[in-house]
């Protein structure tokens, strides 16, 4: 059965990237979800698009989600207005259900804005950081001045989980953190957590590279989880 419309209304937006900004959605519908599923936004005239919620199914006040600049409905996100009115329907997708993994170690890997559904997740884990115990997170990006959610970064730590960033492309940039891709980072990363349980987000070759090192490195693939 199809998802009923709710109609939802722009809060605020927030500029995370040049090309990516935040967006809070609200409506008098609230929803229920699973960290890391994703909701179908519909613009009038437009058309619509798949979105991977940002915030945590606690989180008050609203949805958010993160928009990466480009055409279409994501031109038109991208430049919305608060007050704007967004048509969207869900949750849709399997999500990251982190209530079935209470006390187990995780491993999350993200490329690009990929790392919208993860953020859920890890909103959700701060909430009640003593139902789990280890957590790495890789994240992967082209440029250095692609990471979005940098000032969430030092509170994510805070929370004991351990951040790891990546740049695949650092030619003529500053940076001198890790460079290569997401992949090349499991090895250490799982260094000291005991069986976990794995939850990887991006395009599909990097998500079938990362399951393949996963399960070289000893993860069972069902111990892999995507979130759609």
């Amino acid at each position: 059965m199809e998802s009923p419309t709710t109609t939802f209304s722009v809060q605020w937006m927030r500029e995370e990237t040049a090309q990516m900004r935040l967006i809070s959605l609200n409506s008098e519908n609230v929803w229920s979800f699973i960290p890391g599923q994703v909701a179908i936004l519909q613009i009038e005239g437009v058309g619509e698009s798949y979105y991977a919620i940002a915030s945590a199914p606690e989180d008050k006040g609203g949805m958010e989600f993160l928009i990466h600049e480009g055409a279409g409905v994501a031109k038109a996100l991208f430049e919305i207005k608060k007050g704007a009115l967004v048509q969207a329907k869900g949750p849709a997708g399997k999500g990251f259900p982190i209530d079935n993994y209470r006390g187990r170690d995780f491993v999350m890997a993200a490329v690009g804005s990929a790392i919208s559904p993860l953020r859920g997740v890890l909103r959700s884990i701060q909430r009640r950081r003593s139902d789990f115990k280890k957590i790495a997170l890789i994240y992967g990006v082209r440029h250095p001045d692609e990471f979005a959610f940098l000032n969430e970064v030092g509170d994510w730590r805070k929370s004991n989980v351990e951040v790891i960033q990546i740049v695949s492309r650092p030619e003529e940039t500053t940076w001198i953190g890790k460079t290569g891709h997401v992949q090349s980072c499991f090895n250490e990363a799982i260094k000291g957590l005991t069986k976990p349980i794995a939850m990887i987000c991006g395009m599909k070759p990097m998500l079938e590279q990362s399951r393949q090192e996963l399960i070289r490195l000893g993860l069972a693939e069902t111990e892999i989880l995507t979130n759609f």
